[in-house]
């Protein structure tokens, strides 16, 4: 993909349903960009009202950015989004506790690396009312089955 394509529902790119979804839509900007929209609200299991989301939350935002973005390389009718494991955050820096309720954030994930095996390393981003207010490194991995995977840690 070269050309930045539409937004779209996040929830048909996004092992995630309900309150559990973050994302309110997403786009592709290219073979190796992900970016989304979000909307922080309040009444879910994450929020903390009437203070919003907070910061620590911003990194399941972008984890899902990332699963989204294999959702959209890898679209087949009839096939669910697969689940991805978030192995590691690094250099994670927020400029505030909370995002308020209402706060509309633009989200940017960018792979920097990728592997055969499914191993990746994405940088990420998050903008709030246009200006940068959260970044981090993420490492992730999108095993072929993620059950078989699951099962082989298993004693």
């Amino acid at each position: 993909m070269t050309a930045e394509a539409g937004p779209r529902g996040a929830a048909s790119y996004v092992p995630h349903a309900a309150d559990a979804l973050l994302l309110a839509d997403v786009w592709a900007a290219g073979e190796h960009a992900t970016r989304g929209r979000a909307l922080v609200r309040t009444g879910t299991p994450f929020a903390d009202d009437p203070r919003g989301w907070p910061a620590w939350l911003i990194v399941e935002l972008m984890a899902q950015l990332v699963a989204a973005g294999a959702g959209l390389r890898e679209v087949r009718p009839a096939v669910q989004p697969r689940l991805g494991l978030l192995l590691g955050v690094r250099a994670f820096t927020c400029d505030r506790d909370y995002f308020a309720p209402g706060t509309a954030l633009e989200i940017e994930a960018l792979e920097s690396t990728r592997d055969e095996y499914g191993m990746g390393v994405f940088d990420c981003s998050v903008a709030a009312a246009g200006r940068r207010a959260a970044s981090a490194m993420l490492s992730v991995y999108l095993p072929a089955d993620v059950e078989a995977y699951l099962g082989s840690l298993e004693p």
